[in-house]
């Protein structure tokens, strides 16, 4: 009994210890866990840097640029091409940031310095990203009054979109046991 006793006063002293912090300790671990949700400049991925203590954000797998709004100049069309790619190419971007002037996607950095976009041109959207882009592509150019993009056919197999989540499940979660 005193042994049962001892227990609950610690946990109590300890629970009322919790309860007094300023920062409450689910809070940092969701930020960590989470990320800072500081989105991605061309295709609105969100940061995957754990909390606040870092000096880039970075997105591992960015979506294509469409979805975060950007559409090709002349056309007005959605742009399916991935940040990644972009900032391997020769290609522009214009938007408010830069006062509707246009600047090399390679040195977006000077736009964005708290970014790191690596360049890679071999990268693809997940298979889920394109289905995605690829299903609402109506609707997301409607909402943002663009035109519609051209979709490759390959970016509606939907069996890949589930598979690609599949993995990517399987990939974050832990190991059992």
């Amino acid at each position: 009994m005193d042994n049962s006793l001892k227990a609950g006063f610690q946990a109590r002293l300890f629970q009322s210890k919790i309860d007094g912090l300023q920062t409450k300790p689910q809070d940092v671990m969701f930020k960590r866990v989470w990320g800072c949700w500081k989105q991605c400049p061309f295709c609105k991925a969100p940061c995957e840097a754990g909390g606040e203590d870092h000096t880039k954000h970075f997105v591992s797998i960015h979506r294509p640029k469409g979805l975060g709004r950007y559409r090709f100049d002349d056309s007005k069309k959605l742009v399916t091409d991935i940040c990644t790619s972009s900032v391997h190419s020769d290609a522009r971007f214009r938007c408010r940031d830069t006062n509707d002037k246009w600047h090399p996607y390679k040195e977006y950095s000077t736009i964005y310095p708290d970014w790191r976009i690596d360049p890679d041109s071999s990268i693809e959207a997940t298979a889920y990203w394109k289905y995605v882009m690829a299903k609402f592509n109506e609707q997301f150019a409607d909402k943002y009054g663009v035109e519609p993009t051209d979709i490759p056919s390959s970016w509606e197999n939907e069996a890949q979109a589930k598979k690609s989540l599949e993995q990517t499940s399987n990939t974050d979660s832990p190991a059992p046991g």
